[in-house]
């Protein structure tokens, strides 16, 4: 029996302005069972958190280096994956409509009112710490790699790395990112190794549970690309 290869029907494009929407709901959608969710934003709606999800994922496209790709299966015209990736020697060209940038603006605003800012901050604060100790300036960074539950394992993910690790391979550089345990075992397969280990702890702040972060990098897997 033939098997159906899904990914065939899977279009990886830049991500535009009317995608924004949707890229935030895959965000939340694979990230809400996690501590890190489940400490911040106790028990509010997922809904609620999608327009500060959405602003999020406009200030990034709008950032110059940041570049940000959907994956769509084109045979339902649905949004179902996208990457965020950090790459510090190439401009995106993506320009916010007025309605977009001054969403981006009023972000803050957008923050349920239950949700607990402070571990928020706090956990972005101790990655960044983090990468500080690790990146150097010509390292790209794979900042979010989310798949639509009901679209993961079916090779999307993969085909969301390749624009990011041939980027790499032709500059000779490396790629830094922070695993969840359950995004581990891709990483591992594409080159990543692990480098160290994020443990926060929310009981010291008041809320429950840890979560653990593997920080891995991947080296680069071919030589340079002579540049003419």
């Amino acid at each position: 029996m033939t098997r159906y290869n899904m990914t065939n029907n899977i279009d990886v494009h830049y991500a535009t302005e009317s995608e924004a929407a949707a890229l935030g709901g895959i965000n939340i959608a694979s990230f809400r069972n996690q501590q890190m969710w489940l400490n911040a934003l106790p028990g509010i709606d997922p809904e609620v958190c999608t327009p500060m999800k959405q602003a999020r994922c406009l200030e990034k496209m709008a950032s110059p280096d940041i570049h940000v790709f959907s994956a769509v299966d084109t045979s339902v015209d649905r949004v179902v994956g996208y990457a965020r990736w950090t790459v510090p020697w190439e401009e995106n060209k993506v320009e916010l409509s007025e309605e977009g940038r001054v969403m981006v603006e009023n972000a803050k605003s957008l923050r349920p009112k239950e949700m607990r800012e402070d571990i928020w901050e706090l956990s972005f604060k101790l990655m960044k710490e983090k990468r500080a100790a690790n990146v150097n300036k010509d390292d790209m960074i794979l900042d979010i790699l989310a798949i639509s539950p009901e679209y993961q394992g079916k090779g999307i993910g993969s085909k969301l790395l390749q624009w990011g690790t041939q980027r790499a391979d032709a500059r000779n550089a490396r790629i830094y990112l922070e695993a969840t345990l359950e995004g581990y075992p891709l990483y591992r397969k594409y080159g990543w190794h692990e480098v160290d280990r994020l443990v926060i702890d929310y009981a010291q702040y008041g809320g429950t549970g840890q979560i653990t972060f593997v920080l891995m990098m991947r080296d680069p897997q071919s030589p340079a690309v002579m540049q003419n």
